[in-house]
């Protein structure tokens, strides 16, 4: 108690706090690294970017891309262990994707946290469509078998956790998932080895590519005045 009492006391107090972050008519632009939640025998890190443009304070609209070229990797493990017991699964790499999406952040507030520091945050989800490049890495017959990249559309989801150090920069969290139709590699090796349409999986299958994304947000301008007194 008497350490609380020498402090010093803000006695001027709001009914209404202004918001600490207000969105609206700013533009955000976030790099991120993000890296593969759901694949145990490929993972696909990639570096990212978003832009969005905050139409209300709440809405936004914007686009985001990875690239993935170079980046894939079958461990050593999986390898070993398909020559071994000459056992293996379908396998898919990817090479770039890019989604135009909503943006639509339903909570958002303070908690404390250092001592004394007030950090303001919000939660949001996203939304929206794009195409993503993928093709299948050859498993079942490497020895004659070379796919080519193809464009795929896709679907993608996310929520996302942004916390402020000040009016214009944050730390970012996001989960998204990017759905997609992949062709995976046939299971079987024709007697002409060397025939491309026999390489393909006769079906379709719906692929989740659950990405986890860490990266920083900035946004523009770094200041605005308030139209309203306190």
């Amino acid at each position: 108690m008497k350490q609380q009492s020498v402090k010093d006391v803000k006695a001027e107090v709001y009914a209404v706090q202004q918001v600490y972050v207000y969105r609206r008519h700013r533009l955000e632009i976030e790099p991120y690294w993000g890296f593969t939640l759901n694949d145990q025998f490929v993972s696909h890190p990639a570096p990212g970017a978003s832009i969005n443009y905050y139409i209300t304070n709440v809405l936004a609209v914007g686009v985001n891309g990875n690239v993935y070229a170079g980046l894939n990797q079958d461990s050593d493990f999986n390898f070993e262990n398909r020559r071994a017991t000459r056992l293996a699964v379908p396998l898919t790499e990817y090479s770039w994707g890019a989604n135009a999406n909503f943006t639509y952040v339903p909570v958002y507030g303070k908690l404390a946290g250092l001592g004394d520091f007030i950090f303001s945050y919000d939660a949001y989800v996203v939304g929206g469509v794009g195409l993503i490049n993928t093709r299948p890495i050859a498993v079942i017959d490497p020895d004659n078998r070379n796919f080519d990249y193809k464009s795929k559309l896709d679907f993608d989801v996310g929520i996302g956790l942004r916390i402020f150090l000040n009016r214009w920069f944050a730390v970012n969290l996001e989960v998204r998932d990017y759905i997609y139709n992949e062709q995976l590699e046939s299971l079987t090796i024709a007697q002409d080895p060397t025939d491309k349409n026999t390489w393909y999986d006769d079906k379709t299958h719906i692929t989740n590519n659950v990405q986890a994304q860490l990266g920083v947000s900035i946004f523009f301008p770094f200041s605005w005045d308030y139209r309203l007194p306190k």
